[in-house]
């Protein structure tokens, strides 16, 4: 048998287990001044972002968060959330600390 045969053979079977993934980022626009503008997630670093969309002249984009999602990016499908971000909370709940070894907070 053909080795050529038996490895296209096998690659068309294994073909359909295959599985995509893409990095996310969480960007944020600032002004010159470093104020915050606005937040939000993207699939594009802020490089590749500049390219398709460009940015006013006293303006500046950075990364404040990236993640790895898994699937496929195609037919306009929602950005994975971060699987780093804290659940929303009930009003007058405390949100946890990110360190689970951080000390309890005393008051003074």
């Amino acid at each position: 048998m053909n080795i050529r045969f038996l490895a296209a053979a096998l690659l068309f079977v294994f073909l359909p287990m295959a599985k995509g993934e893409y990095r996310a980022f969480l960007l944020q626009i600032k002004a010159k001044t470093g104020e915050p503008i606005r937040n939000f997630p993207s699939t594009l670093d802020p490089e590749q972002y500049r390219g398709y969309f460009p940015l006013a002249a006293d303006e500046k984009i950075e990364y404040v968060e990236t993640w790895m999602c898994r699937g496929r990016t195609g037919s306009l499908q929602k950005i994975c959330d971060n699987p780093k971000a804290l659940p929303k909370l009930p009003d007058g709940a405390q949100a946890p600390s990110r360190s689970p070894a951080s000390p309890p907070a005393t008051k003074p």
